[in-house]
């Protein structure tokens, strides 16, 4: 099956929101006459701005396939083959663990308490109609991020443990791979830099 990607829809709106207000700041700058120290300042920091937006919003995510889930973080990446994963659990965020170790994702993270109750309100409504059990923890939810993406993993995990693609009781044998994610650490460092400057510009 085809790799499948989870970006949360709150970070992916507020992004595009904070990337369009930065442009707009910088194009009203650039078209309207001013101070020099304008012309310069807010057009660097917007920059540093949208970099920054970039890492630490739209770029955290996971990602399954039939090898493994790949958590990526702002700065850290895991990659953990599915013969290790042993839960699945939402309590705070999606949080996978290994033996020993828990991977939380900050691509999915468990709603807040008008998220879950707006949420809960509709699962409870789908799930009268359907004549099932409303017991569901709120983050494990289907329209929240953290179940959506719960659901995600889970749903390929129990396809490959049915399918026999996946050997029981070797988890602990099974490594979990962890490197530095590069070009988001460059974009934090960069970011921060011109925002800083941008601003001691003004």
């Amino acid at each position: 099956m085809q790799a499948v990607t989870f970006r949360s829809t709150f970070n992916k709106v507020l992004s595009i929101l904070l990337w369009a207000g930065l442009a707009a700041a910088a194009g009203a700058t650039l078209v309207s006459p001013g101070a020099l120290p304008l012309l310069v300042g807010v057009p660097v920091a917007a920059a540093g701005g949208a970099a920054l937006v970039w890492a630490l919003l739209w770029s955290p995510r996971v990602t399954v396939d039939d090898e493994a889930v790949h958590v990526e973080n702002v700065l850290l990446e895991h990659r953990i083959p599915w013969g290790a994963l042993i839960h699945v659990d939402t309590a705070f965020a999606l949080t996978l663990h290994t033996p020993g170790r828990r991977i939380r994702a900050t691509a999915a993270p468990a709603p807040g308490q008008l998220t879950a109750f707006r949420a809960t309100r509709s699962e409870k409504r789908r799930l009268d109609r359907l004549g099932g059990d409303d017991g569901i923890r709120p983050g494990d939810l289907p329209g929240t991020d953290s179940g959506r993406a719960a659901e995600l993993v889970r749903g390929r995990w129990e396809r490959l443990r049915d399918s026999g693609a996946i050997e029981p009781g070797r988890a602990d044998r099974i490594a979990v791979e962890r490197r530095p994610r590069v070009a988001e650490i460059v974009a934090v460092v960069l970011g921060t830099t011109a925002l800083v400057a941008g601003v001691l510009l003004l």
